[in-house]
Order: C-alpha cells, then sequence, then structure tokens
C-alpha cells in the first residue's frame, strides 16, 4: 500500500486559512500524512511555531501524521535538548526528520529513548553512514527515510541514484518516502517545483507519482510543493499500485468491440514477449468480430488489437515496446500519451494494467 502525503511550510507567507482548506481537500483525498519544515532558510521565525501549532492542530484532528524536518537550529529555536523533548513533543509530532547535525550514536539514541519516529535523509546517506547507524543498536522498527526535493533546476537526483539510495532501505526493512512537484502552485522562492527526482520537475504530478508508486522502492508519496492545486490532490489520491494506468489517445472511429477491449482491465502475461505486453485476458473479452483497419506502422507506446486476419488470435491486446513495422492483422487502436510512454518499462510480468482517455 503507497501512502500520499502533502507539505506545509509556516512562515513562508501562505495565508492560513488557505493552509487549512487544503488539509481538508487533501484528506478527502484519501492523504493521511503531512511533511512539515522547522528550519527553511526563508522562513519567517518570527511567526513560524504559532502558525505551525495551529496547523498541526488541525492536522492532528484529522488523522494526519506529521513529520518535522528538524536540526541544531530547531532545536534552539524551540529551547529544547536531547534531554528535553518536551518542548518538541507538545508539537503533536509523529517523527522528526534529522536532515543534518547529528551523528549516527544521537540518531540511534533517538529511535530508542525519544518516542519518536526518526526519519532519516534517504538522498544523502550512503551505505557506510546507514551501517554505522545500524551498528550503533538503532532500534529500525522507528526508522523510516524520506528522499530531499530540489528547489534549483537541474539539482534534482539521477533514476540511478535515486533507484540505489532507495534499495539501500529497502532492504534493511526502512520505509522510503519521495517527493513530486505541483505545477499549479509551487513554492518560492524559485517557484520552481520541488521534486525529488530532476526528471519530475516539469512533469504531470500524476505521471511522477504513478512512476514512483510502480517502482517498488518508495511507500510513500509526497508533494512538496504547497497548496497543490485540486485536480492534481484528486489524481494523486486515487493511484493504485497494484494496477498501472496509462493515458492513451484513442484512434478515431473504434468498433464497439475494439473499445471494448481496449477499456477493459488487463494483466501482463506472466510470459510477456521482448517487444510488446501482451494481455492476458483480453482474448477471453471479445465479444464480436475484429474486422481489419488500414495497417499502420506501431511505434513505441501504440496499443494495438490483433483482428480477423490472425485468426486465433484476433482480440488480443498489446502495448508495443519498440518499435515495429505495419502488419495487416494488427490494428492500431490507441497511442499512450508521450510524457506517459516511458512507464511501459515499469510493466512487470503479471501487473495488472488498464487505459485511460486523456
Amino acid at each position: 500500500m503507497i501512502s500520499k502525503g502533502i507539505s506545509l511550510y509556516p512562515g513562508m507567507g501562505y495565508p492560513l486559512v488557505a493552509s487549512m482548506d487544503y488539509l481538508r481537500l487533501a484528506w478527502q483525498a484519501g492523504f493521511s500524512r503531512l511533511f512539515t519544515s522547522l528550519h527553511i532558510p526563508e522562513a519567517d521565525s518570527g511567526n513560524l511555531l504559532a502558525e505551525f501549532r495551529q496547523i498541526a492542530a488541525a492536522a492532528v484532528a484529522l488523522g494526519f501524521s506529521i513529520t518535522a524536518d528538524i536540526s541544531p537550529r530547531t532545536f534552539r529555536l524551540l529551547d529544547a535538548s536531547l534531554d528535553n523533548l518536551d518542548p518538541i513533543r507538545a508539537l503533536g509530532l509523529d517523527a522528526l526528520r534529522l536532515d543534518f547535525g547529528f551523528s549516527p550514536a544521537e540518531i540511534a539514541y533517538w529511535t530508542c529513548a525519544s518516542g519518536f519516529r526518526i526519519e532519516l535523509n534517504a538522498s544523502t546517506i550512503d551505505l557506510r553512514t546507514l551501517d554505522a547507524i545500524l551498528a550503533a543498536d538503532a532500534d529500525v522498527s522507528r526508522l523510516q527515510a524520506c528522499h530531499n526535493y530540489y528547489p534549483r533546476p537541474e539539482t534534482g537526483l539521477s533514476w540511478k541514484l535515486f533507484c540505489e539510495r532507495s534499495l539501500l532501505f529497502r532492504e534493511r526493512g526502512i520505509s522510503v518516502a519521495a517527493f513530486i512537484p505541483s505545477l499549479k502552485n509551487p513554492r518560492g522562492p524559485l517557484s520552481e517545483g520541488l521534486p525529488t527526482l530532476e526528471r519530475h520537475r516539469h512533469l504531470n504530478p500524476l505521471t511522477a507519482a504513478k512512476q514512483l508508486a510502480h517502482s517498488g522502492l518508495v511507500d510513500a508519496i509526497f508533494f512538496g510543493d504547497p497548496l497543490a492545486g485540486a485536480e492534481e490532490i484528486q489524481a494523486v489520491g486515487v493511484i493504485q499500485p497494484d494496477c498501472i494506468e496509462l493515458r492513451v489517445t484513442v484512434t478515431p472511429n473504434l468498433s464497439p468491440t475494439e473499445r471494448e477491449i481496449l477499456f477493459a482491465h488487463h494483466a501482463n502475461r506472466t510470459d510477456p514477449g521482448e517487444w510488446v505486453v501482451r494481455s492476458e485476458p483480453s482474448r477471453h473479452l471479445l465479444a464480436g468480430r475484429v474486422p481489419p483497419r488500414i495497417p499502420r506502422r506501431r511505434n513505441r507506446g501504440s496499443v494495438t488489437v490483433d483482428n480477423a486476419n490472425y485468426l486465433r488470435y484476433m482480440g488480443e491486446l498489446q502495448i508495443v515496446r519498440q518499435d515495429l513495422e505495419p502488419d495487416e492483422r494488427v490494428n492500431v487502436v490507441a497511442e499512450v500519451v508521450a510524457e506517459e510512454v516511458f512507464l511501459i518499462d515499469m510493466i512487470k510480468p503479471g501487473m495488472k494494467f488498464r487505459f485511460v482517455e486523456g
């Protein structure tokens, strides 16, 4: 199960009423986690705590779990210490993200003595540091990890490094979270989005969330930017990690049989071909004859249905993984939209998938 979260940043000039409305919107859409930071350099420290207390109280009342990014500066702001965590407990937090300034021994101590879940920075901690934390007798059941977000363009993680760092934690039974941006309302002062992955910076957040949800590498997805649009929230809220949904442009004038096959629920065969995703149940959905169409080149991302010329294969639906020549036995019934073509590679053997017009 993938949990979903939002982010709010007290002291950054966002109207409090807008933050409260946003919490309710996200809760109604199935979001259950809230991320915030208590040490953003641009935040107004004069009203940060008062604003945060109001946001936290509303979030707790709705049932959100709250993670706060803290640093030694936060301790000074709250007049707290390792020996006096009461000022932090009073904020209603569930987890503390220790971004920097804490030793492996201190982190391990916190997992055992603080009463909080302790969140590690999944983007920056390498194997040596993680092993040092675990060797200091950390309580692994109290550890979780979350990647950074990257406000400056061109600095987000590569997919390769993201996978490597995520696996460090996943292989040790530690949950992992990551951030996607909002295109509707990116956070200032740069307003360039707050993604974990650079490839997601200007991508539809639904598509970015799909890649994370179906990667098998994360347990939670957060909007890094505050006040994401209602459509963005609602779209991400209904992602199902066990079924990948692809947006397609439909070929004009499909027959009723072709349309019924296209928009049915599908599952990739457990022995798919090298060049195509093959729907296991599609031929069993056949309700009538599939007449041949004018043959078209099958590009990567084409969705096809075998026509009557393919005899007993008539009705089989496929997604093309690499460019193929036209075939008079195969009808092209749709094309996966360009920005989601890369998601085809995430459809593993036996995995469920479906299409939506878009």
